[in-house]
């Protein structure tokens, strides 16, 4: 321990002391009042210190070189520098260091130090990072050349809204491209498919079950509410069940109902998505050939027994030429009993989408992307704890 308080002094101002108490350190100023605390672990190795007192307003030598001795002498793997940020408040320098694998020479995730050197040249705090880790290797490792095709080829295109205007990108539920080839997704993307539009036109309020019976009792600031003429006859406005209601607003449309059914039949899951179609077109203010089938799904909930009707939940996607438009989605819920539509969720196509006039196709928009794509090699957390694989990535 003597080794390891001779080695942190060097880098205090020279009044403060370093006092043993156990296996715990503690920094004294020369009055041998309480200024800091130095942090062990078991095997008596540095794991941090703070040191709080007031140092003097000249400035010392450079921030970074002071760091890399630091760490040259408590952790000499961490050699990299990754990250330098100024705080006028503490007139310090944080400064961050990466351990690299000795293969690779790659940053390990997690695994480095921080030191916070003040202006004057001392080293006011530090917390070093060792990690346990295991590096999933691969025998044979692709060029970043060989990951960018195999990445543009599998990757779809979105189109996004940034800063009012639209833009080209690349799926963001793509990592990147594993070491082996194989590209590696946070989530599959849906497989987009064309809408069969039914040859019938049907109305959105006969779709969720409203017949002559019913009363629009509300409509105030974008809010549409109905129930049957029984009800509202025999309640007070602020008591009368919601059978269907209808919200508007500059983002979204949204239905919801619950009108009465029962379990006499039950509904294929063509009949629903049928029934999904008909209602996205009576609702869209746009061509259903812009909007794609996207997925479907029992809802989580179906199985519950209670008033509400079990559903079958369908998503489409808004595209442009084939390209899904990034969040703007229509989520229907279709009640599996009666075909009703019990819920419904529409994204409003923003203003820079709508008026947008040029666009271009998927294979042209891709082939602008991989021009502008950068992949570099880096370590990716697997699901196991601290086990890590090689994956190209986007570079930043």
């Amino acid at each position: 321990m003597k080794q390891l308080i001779q080695k942190l002094k060097q880098f205090l101002p020279a009044e403060v002391q370093v006092a043993t108490e156990g296996s715990l350190l503690r920094l004294l100023t020369a009055e041998g009042e309480p200024c800091g605390i130095v942090d062990l672990d078991e095997d008596e190795n540095l794991i941090g210190f703070d040191l709080q007192m007031k140092l003097p307003d000249e400035e010392g030598r450079d921030a970074r070189v002071i760091a890399q001795q630091f760490a040259a002498v408590f952790y000499p793997e961490a050699a990299e520098v990754i990250q330098e940020d100024y705080a006028v408040q503490i007139q310090s320098t944080l400064i961050r260091l990466a351990e690299k694998d000795a293969v690779h020479h790659l940053p390990i995730p997690g695994a480095g130090l921080a030191v916070e050197v003040h202006d004057s040249g001392f080293v006011t705090a530090a917390q070093l990072y060792r990690n346990t880790y295991t590096l999933i290797d691969s025998d044979e490792l692709i060029d970043a050349a060989e990951a960018k095709q195999k990445l543009l080829s599998e990757t779809p295109v979105a189109i996004a809204v940034e800063g009012g205007s639209t833009v080209y990108k690349l799926s963001d539920q793509v990592i990147g491209v594993h070491a082996d080839g194989t590209v590696l997704f946070t989530e599959l993307p849906p497989v987009l498919k064309d809408i069969e539009a039914a040859a019938d036109h049907k109305d959105w309020a006969s779709l969720m079950g409203m017949t002559e019976d019913f009363v629009n009792y509300y409509n105030e600031d974008g809010v549409q509410l109905w129930a049957e003429s029984a009800l509202v006859d025999n309640h007070p406005i602020d008591e009368i069940p919601d059978q269907v209601a209808v919200r508007k607003n500059a983002e979204v449309l949204f239905y919801s109902g619950a009108t009465p059914w029962n379990k006499d039949r039950r509904y294929t899951e063509e009949e629903l998505k049928q029934q999904a179609v008909h209602f996205l077109s009576a609702v869209t203010d746009h061509p259903l050939g812009e909007w794609k089938h996207a997925e479907e799904q029992l809802a989580p909930d179906a199985a519950i027994e209670d008033e509400l009707e079990p559903t079958y939940i369908f998503l489409f996607a808004y595209t442009k030429l084939g390209i899904p438009v990034e969040g703007i989605e229509a989520s229907i819920h279709v009640g599996i009993h009666s075909g009703l539509i019990r819920e419904c969720i529409v994204d409003r196509v923003p203003d820079a989408v709508r008026f947008e006039k040029q666009w271009m196709s998927g294979e042209k928009a891709k082939q602008q992307l991989g021009d502008l794509l950068q992949l570099e090699l880096a370590w990716v957390a697997l699901h196991e704890e601290n086990r890590y694989e090689l994956v190209y990535v986007r570079a930043e």
